[in-house]
């Protein structure tokens, strides 16, 4: 999952992409966006969402993931 902030930063992607281009089993990578679809959920809960102050990636950088996946000759959706 591509959460700004916590999994986006360009050496983590890198690093992801580089293990995955490895194996011989992969033949795409899909990127699944955060979203803040459980927020109001915990509210429901009372308890307190963990990454409320975290907005959903933009699209630059969705682009800019995707490109590192391309790098590695990878496709991803």
């Amino acid at each position: 999952m591509l959460v700004p902030g916590v999994t986006d930063a360009p050496d983590n992607v890198d690093g992801v992409a580089r293990f995955v281009a490895g194996l011989d089993n992969v033949d795409h990578v899909d990127v699944l966006p955060y979203h803040r679809m459980a927020a109001e959920k915990y509210q429901r809960l009372g308890l307190a969402f963990p990454l409320a102050g975290v907005l959903p990636p933009g699209q630059a950088l969705l682009d800019r993931v995707h490109a590192q996946f391309r790098a590695y000759g990878l496709t991803s959706v």
